[in-house]
């Protein structure tokens, strides 16, 4: 697969996550909330390689391979930190590790993607 295929593999794959894992706080679904998850670190795990991320970057954006390689640790210590809080029933916390993986994504894509 090319490195466009794979980056779009893992954004849909992340996006598919978030969505559930919203939904699943929206209507205090735990479970809806660890599937989410699983797509979110599936997805992030496709794209959390520098090498990777860097093929998949125009040649005007390589210089900032860093930005998304921070990202994505970012998203995988977010979903750990939504993980335990839930484990623990401390739904606020989770709630705030799931808003910092959701700005740990639109930074990445304010940055690098000039959104």
């Amino acid at each position: 697969a090319s490195a466009n295929d794979t980056l779009k593999k893992s954004m849909d794959m992340m996006q598919r996550g978030m969505e559930q894992v919203q939904y699943g706080f929206i209507n205090n679904n735990k479970q809806m909330i660890l599937d989410g998850l699983v797509d979110i670190k599936k997805g992030n795990s496709l794209f959390s390689s520098r090498s990777v991320i860097k093929k998949s970057l125009p040649s005007n954006k390589i210089h900032m391979v860093n930005v998304a390689v921070n990202a994505s640790r970012r998203i995988t210590a977010d979903a750990t930190i939504v993980e335990l809080n839930l484990d623990d029933k401390a739904y606020i916390k989770a709630a705030d590790g799931y808003a910092d993986m959701m700005n740990a994504c639109s930074r990445c894509h304010g940055i690098v993607r000039n959104w």
